[in-house]
C-alpha cells in the first residue's frame, strides 16, 4: 500500500491521520503533519457510547441515505400541456395575459403548452391557482 500523502510504499500497518481536514492513509513519517486517528472497532465504540449515555439505545445508520424521489407523492400527468392550453383558452388569455398574471416569460409558457420543457414546481403551482388546473396525480 502506498501513503496517501507522499506516494512511498508503507511498510507495516499504515497509519489514519487527518490532515488538512481530510482522513488518509498514511506511512509513519507522514502521520507527523496532522492528526493521528485511533481506530476503534464498531462495536468497541457502540458499547463505550452505550456505558456514557445510560437510557440511550443506539441504532445503526440505514445504508442508503433517503432522496428527494422518496418524498415525492404525486406526479405531473401526461398532457399537461393540452390541459394548460385548454384552461387558458377557456379563460380568454392569450400567453401575454398569463405570463403577465403569474409573473413568468410568455416564451416559457409556449414551451410548457408545447410539452417541450416541464415545468418547474413554482410554476406549476402558480399555473394551478391561476387557471383552476390539477396538473398532478397522486402516485399509488
Amino acid at each position: 500500500m502506498q501513503c496517501e500523502l507522499c506516494g512511498t510504499n508503507i511498510r507495516g500497518e499504515p497509519r489514519r491521520a487527518i490532515i488538512e481536514g481530510t482522513e488518509l492513509s498514511v506511512c509513519s513519517s507522514c502521520a507527523q503533519y496532522g492528526h493521528e486517528v485511533k481506530q476503534i472497532s464498531s462495536s468497541a465504540h457502540h458499547a463505550s457510547a452505550k456505558a456514557h449515555l445510560p437510557g440511550i439505545t443506539f441504532h445503526a445508520p440505514s445504508r442508503r441515505r433517503p432522496d428527494m424521489f422518496d418524498q415525492m407523492n404525486y406526479e405531473l400527468i401526461d398532457d399537461y400541456g393540452k390541459v394548460i392550453r385548454r384552461a387558458r383558452e377557456a379563460s380568454g388569455m392569450s400567453h401575454e395575459d398569463l405570463a403577465l398574471k403569474i409573473k413568468e416569460k410568455a416564451s416559457l409558457l409556449k414551451k410548457i403548452e408545447r410539452e417541450a420543457i416541464v415545468p418547474e414546481d413554482k410554476v406549476r403551482e402558480k399555473l394551478e391557482r391561476t387557471l383552476r388546473i390539477t396538473l398532478t396525480e397522486e402516485l399509488e
